[in-house]
């Protein structure tokens, strides 16, 4: 039933979008474009998890015309004569925008030629990080709560495996200040296109910090959350960054192999400060 009430919509934009009725093809006339239906489904999934019928201005949606689809970037693809979806940011202050219970579809997937995903969300922001969302050749991906010190930041789950997909294409990822916990998957290792650090601080991850982030080409951001463990090998093997992990719940002996080697020596001020209660002996950094 819900799909075709998604079929339904996605059938109304086709003729809803374009302001003109579309003509007939007379005298070799070309066929006005028009939405792909594929993107209009997807976009009509978003509307409603999104709750954009609730947005305030200037981002307040009319689902029948796209002109009005706030934060959405559409192009027209002239091989297909259509009009596609490449780029959606919601609005930066969601408090003064968006309604309570919003949460990301999984049928943004559908969306082949997003490479751009903005959120700024906040504590009302319901589940996570769609895996479908990796289907799509994403180059820039931001998700982010509140940072304001209160313990539901908005967004929970997990950062799914499905992350690997996104190795030839991601350039960008931002996945900041959520409930967003767990382990992180190893396929965060195929992000080999990377152009900046990968920013995952301020999230919910514990444990051990794994070793794949030193694969990466950029260094990772890893501070404010709850890792209890260091893989020192990160110091005793010269492969890679040593991720910032200030503010976690690191604790315990450093071993002396580590203490010795000049990565300690520069990058020892990346594991200084931690949470109240844990922390290493200030006589490792003197």
């Amino acid at each position: 039933m819900r799909y075709l009430l998604y079929l339904l919509t996605a059938c109304f934009l086709l003729t809803a979008c374009v302001k003109e009725d579309a003509p007939v093809n007379i005298d070799n006339e070309p066929a006005r474009p028009r939405m792909n239906i594929q993107d209009s489904l997807a976009i009509v999934a978003f509307y409603h998890s999104m709750k954009c019928a609730e947005w305030k201005e200037p981002f307040h949606w009319d689902l029948k015309d796209y002109t009005t689809w706030g934060g959405v970037t559409i192009v027209l693809d002239p091989e297909t004569n259509e009009y596609r979806v490449t780029e959606i940011e919601t609005p930066f202050d969601s408090r003064y925008y968006l309604p309570d219970g919003y949460s990301l579809p999984a049928e943004l997937g559908n969306l082949t030629c997003l490479r751009y995903l903005i959120v700024w969300g906040d504590s009302r922001a319901q589940g996570g990080i769609p895996p479908e969302i990796f289907n799509c050749p994403l180059e820039y991906l931001h998700i982010e709560g509140r940072a304001n010190g209160e313990k539901n930041k908005g967004f929970y789950g997990t950062i799914p495996k499905e992350i690997g997909k996104a190795g030839d294409t991601m350039k960008w990822m931002f996945i900041v200040n959520t409930n967003i916990g767990g382990e992180i998957p190893d396929e965060i290792a195929s992000l080999q296109h990377l152009r900046a650090p990968l920013y995952l601080y301020g999230n919910e991850f514990t444990g051990k910090v794994p070793l794949y982030f030193r694969e990466l080409p950029t260094g990772t951001w890893l501070s404010d959350n709850y890792f209890t463990e260091m893989d020192w090998r990160y110091f005793t093997e010269d492969i890679g960054y040593v991720p910032e992990l200030d503010n976690n719940c690191l604790f315990g002996e450093i071993p002396e192999e580590v203490l010795i080697t000049e990565r300690w020596k520069k990058n020892c001020s990346k594991l200084d400060s931690q949470r109240t209660g844990y922390g290493y002996d200030r006589k490792y950094f003197e």
